[in-house]
């Protein structure tokens, strides 16, 4: 926990986080893992978990770590539209009806059961986009004294009436979809006292229901197939009552599915005859109309993409850049089941990105929320493909120079994210060096919520300095990522003597590379400023390797770089303010290689600064 900083409290639900015992945390740990694994557009995505004593409560916590969604849940967009008395259109309860049916299924195909699915628990990452979020483990959901004492009626609304006896299936969750739609049904017909009691009623008498959908026929609120798919999922009885899966028997369903793009509908839509011929001139103009009258086609868009791949400036004029970034990342989120829309879309983008960093309004540009959406969630529908996952890492890296964007693409958690793909692309250097790339430049903006990944981060890129220590490029990479994780505290103390060797050895293998040799010397002064051990390291040979000899001849093959002899002067001058870390033997080598950088650098104030700093520090502790 102290990896996080607390910047706002919520209530702890009516579940609460508690556990009675360590054996029951220890049971809702090993339930909770497989949500770890579970990699969906429309779930949020769950970063780590691990277990805290909170000595407000004298109690064991269960804390879950997932993403953050700023735009608020369903269950406000419910309440605003029913003070206002407005009815939610039927076009967003398709929508969320497909993406929650698609992620349902997904979910109890790997054996998962929500448990806790109701309004407030569906996050918004638009008006039309939604995230199923705060899975309920098993083992807490079973627990009848939280369930007696702290769950209110209010709270008991959306479970299924078998939930209530502590019996949670796939079909639980269907009955609680079925409630969050009558929810979102009646925001124009019931306050919302109404819905609390016609949600209760319905368990007992489902006439409540049927009156309930006759009033809402009879103002013309709903097509019939919504209303009768209801009395379906809202069976008191479980075993009449359809799964997830059952619903793709349901022509309304797999209309919803057909609009979201969802691969379960087991349809592409198709272009009528002609339509494409209409555009046969490829003029842009008709590749922009195309991509605009024919959304969700992924024949027209994958038509429009490839011509936009054939772009050229010279021959087919200028594009608008900022409308063909929106189309194409439109196009890439509404086709994420399609590789080649993926694919060729991402190509597009990367030509587009490219030309955007030289424009004035390239912040705006880069760091809109429907383009990074667009790369986060191409990267998660497609983990395994090495080349495509490349070429996006490509795309974030443009995209990071901003440091909006960077901000944005971490609010995401992608982090998490590029963490695990670099873990499992250990045997890929160009994917370990892209990873690498990426986490130096989205943990420049990083803040205390990434820390557990980062952490983790750590481990991995040494694992990569290890295993491909003579890769210069690579390892440049990779020693760029430590040098940043360690000024931003990721490192553990327990790390810092076998890093300082490993820094050190590339420093050996690598000096030839002035960026790789900037880079260790900062990593170094990091590591000092914070250990005394990292000093010891440095100072002390091991394995016939000196760390004071490596720096000398460092300054010796670029003593030309002046970046690289300040940094030079920064290691030293911060090693030698550690007095009883054997300054004798510091100044001995140190001394002379000062008296030619200040004779060189003559006219550089920051350097000789440094220079004079050191040789202050070393005879101040020789002294002491």
């Amino acid at each position: 926990m102290n990896e996080y900083k607390v910047l706002e409290e919520w209530g702890a639900g009516a579940f609460g986080v508690e556990c009675i015992d360590e054996r029951e945390g220890n049971l809702a740990l090993e339930e909770a893992l497989p949500l770890l694994e579970l990699q969906h557009p429309h779930i949020c995505s769950y970063k780590e978990f691990f277990m805290v004593w909170d000595c407000k409560i004298s109690s064991l916590c269960f804390c879950l770590v997932m993403d953050y969604c700023e735009r608020g849940n369903l269950e406000q967009m419910v309440q605003e539209n029913r003070q206002q008395g407005k009815i939610i259109s039927e076009e967003i309860i398709q929508q969320f009806l497909g993406q929650a049916t698609d992620a349902l299924i997904y979910i109890h195909k790997k054996c998962v059961t929500h448990r806790n699915l109701k309004p407030s628990n569906i996050l918004l990452r638009r008006a039309d986009f939604f995230v199923i979020s705060d899975f309920l483990p098993r083992t807490l959901a079973a627990d009848e004294m939280k369930m007696k004492i702290r769950v209110d009626p209010e709270r008991k609304i959306f479970m299924a009436p078998e939930s209530l006896d502590f019996l949670y299936t796939d079909k639980s969750d269907v009955w609680s979809l079925g409630c969050i739609l009558l929810d979102l049904m009646t925001t124009s017909v019931k306050t919302g006292a109404g819905i609390i009691e016609l949600l209760e009623m319905i368990k007992a008498d489902p006439l409540c229901l049927q009156r309930t959908l006759e009033e809402i026929r009879d103002k013309g609120r709903y097509t019939e197939e919504l209303c009768q798919l209801l009395p379906r999922m809202l069976k008191t009885c479980a075993e009449e009552r359809p799964s997830a899966t059952d619903l793709l028997r349901e022509p309304y369903v797999v209309k919803c599915l057909i609009m979201i793009g969802s691969a379960l509908s087991g349809l592409k839509k198709t272009l009528p005859p002609g339509v494409l011929s209409e555009f046969k001139d490829g003029s842009l103009e008709n590749v922009i109309a195309l991509m605009k009258t024919y959304p969700d086609f992924e024949d027209a868009q994958l038509s429009a993409l490839k011509r936009l791949t054939n772009h050229d400036v010279d021959r087919d004029g200028p594009l608008d850049i900022g409308d063909t970034i929106r189309l194409v990342s439109l196009a890439v989120r509404t086709h994420n089941d399609s590789f080649t829309v993926q694919s060729e879309g991402i190509r597009v983008l990367h030509s587009l990105i490219s030309q955007a960093l030289d424009r004035e309004d390239q912040e705006e540009l880069l760091s809109s929320d429907d383009l990074v959406t667009t790369m986060v969630e191409a990267t998660r529908a497609f983990p395994q493909n090495p080349e495509l996952i490349s070429a996006i890492f490509s795309v974030m890296m443009m995209m990071s120079v901003s440091e909006s964007a960077a901000e944005v693409l971490r609010r995401t958690g992608f982090l998490s994210d590029l963490v695990r793909i670099m873990e499992g692309s250990l045997e890929d250097r160009e994917m370990c060096q892209s990873c690498c790339a990426l986490i130096w430049s989205l943990a420049m903006t990083e803040n205390q919520m990434e820390g557990g990944c980062l952490k983790k981060a750590v481990a991995v890129i040494c694992t990569l300095l290890e295993k491909y220590g003579a890769d210069g490029a690579l390892v440049e990479s990779a020693c760029t990522a430590l040098w940043i994780l360690g000024m931003k505290g990721h490192i553990a103390a327990e790390q810092t003597e076998s890093i300082t060797l490993l820094l050190l050895e590339a420093l050996q293998a690598h000096s030839q590379r002035p960026f790789l040799s900037k880079n260790v010397c900062l990593a170094l002064t990091g590591l000092t400023v914070n250990s005394e051990l990292a000093v010891y390291r440095v100072l002390v040979p091991v394995a016939g390797m000196s760390g004071l000899s490596l720096i000398k001849e460092l300054y010796r093959l670029h003593a030309d770089d002046p970046e690289i002899v300040e940094n030079v002067c920064l290691l030293l001058s911060e090693m030698a303010y550690y007095g009883g870390a054997r300054p004798e033997l510091l100044l001995q080598h140190v001394d002379q290689l000062m008296a030619e950088i200040k004779e060189r650098y003559d006219g550089l104030e920051e350097i000789t600064t440094l220079a004079d700093s050191a040789l202050s520090s070393l005879n101040t502790g020789i002294r002491m």
